[in-house]
């Protein structure tokens, strides 16, 4: 288990353009950096057409030890 931190952007449509995992804030578990940026890309927000067409963010997911 442990977090990972990942940086994305989003483009006024809601969808995640690029999604980056940021390494010192992140687990070094390569399966857990994978499965995050994944889960990353596939994530939707709120579309805006008054939204600038590139906006930055993070997510951080936690996996916890089964």
């Amino acid at each position: 288990g442990g977090d990972v931190a990942v940086a994305i952007v989003v483009d006024n449509r809601g969808y995640v353009r690029n999604a980056t995992v940021i390494p010192h804030r992140s687990s070094t578990d390569i399966c857990l950096q994978e499965y995050a940026t994944r889960a990353a890309m596939r994530s939707r927000f709120t579309a805006s057409t008054k939204a600038p067409s590139r906006q930055t963010g993070e997510i951080i997911y936690r996996f916890i030890a089964q």
